[in-house]
């Protein structure tokens, strides 16, 4: 959604202006075909942390260091953190609550963009569920998908490198049933919002909450750190035709 970190990595101006998208194509191209597909996935995704992946045919996959992490994992992970202050309960009911609403009352604080995260808020709005979508300055997101996944939700803006910021999101999370976070492994952590530390905050209340992360590569293995949404998840696990295809970016 940003060139300008791959354009960097690639040693190019990311303000040069191209005649034609084939010109902009050309250009990048004579820049990659110099260096390997391994060459350009460490520096994009260790250096820069830009998403892409090599694509691996699935026996590759299998083979690798990641492939075995994850071999035995399924495709989501349930973690329970005892509390014996909070008691197992449904969310406070509310007069809407019925058939057609079956999750009205239930409150969630949507820390997602793209794709993936704003697909599980959507649903749960769709079904009743009161869902605010927390964005803020600089957040970059698919904006032509908006109309799609954003429909049917509350939208704020809150600028979490500030302490006022953080205060107000800490408000929200309080009085929520569900975090959701889409965001990079490590980014939500780094602000003071991950799974840890809104546990620890919600501790005292006497009702429990729900912290829901998704991942490109999982929570195991050497990439999960990486960022990267579904085709790339494709590319890396053997997906696409058998026969590797170079790198996608």
């Amino acid at each position: 959604m940003d060139a300008t970190p791959s354009s960097t990595a690639l040693g190019l101006n990311p303000d040069r202006e191209a005649a034609s998208p084939a010109d902009a194509i050309s250009v990048i191209q004579e820049r990659v075909q110099q260096l390997t597909a391994e060459d350009l996935d460490e520096l994009m995704n260790e250096k820069y942390r830009q998403a892409g992946t090599i694509c691996y045919s699935t026996d590759e996959y299998k083979a690798s260091e990641h492939g075995k992490a994850n071999a035995n994992v399924g495709l989501y992970e349930l973690n329970h953190v005892p509390n014996n202050a909070q008691k197992p309960g449904w969310w406070k009911s509310v007069p809407d609550t019925g058939v057609a609403r079956p999750l009205a009352g239930l409150k969630v604080v949507d820390l997602c963009r793209v794709i993936a995260g704003p697909s599980i808020s959507k649903g749960l709005a769709e079904l009743g569920a009161s869902v605010m979508r927390v964005t803020g300055p600089g957040v970059v997101d698919a904006y032509a998908l908006h109309a799609d996944l954003n429909w049917g939700k509350w939208n704020c803006s809150i600028d979490l490198k500030t302490e006022e910021g953080k205060e107000t999101l800490r408000k929200l999370i309080l009085e929520a049933d569900v975090v959701l976070d889409g965001y990079r492994p490590g980014v939500m952590e780094k602000l003071g919002f991950g799974r840890d530390a809104v546990l620890e905050l919600v501790k005292n209340r006497p009702f429990g909450l729900v912290y829901a992360r998704e991942n490109c590569y999982g929570w195991h293995g050497p990439w999960q750190h990486r960022s990267g949404w579904q085709q790339i998840s494709d590319a890396v696990s053997g997906i696409p035709p058998s026969e590797p295809w170079g790198l996608l970016i």
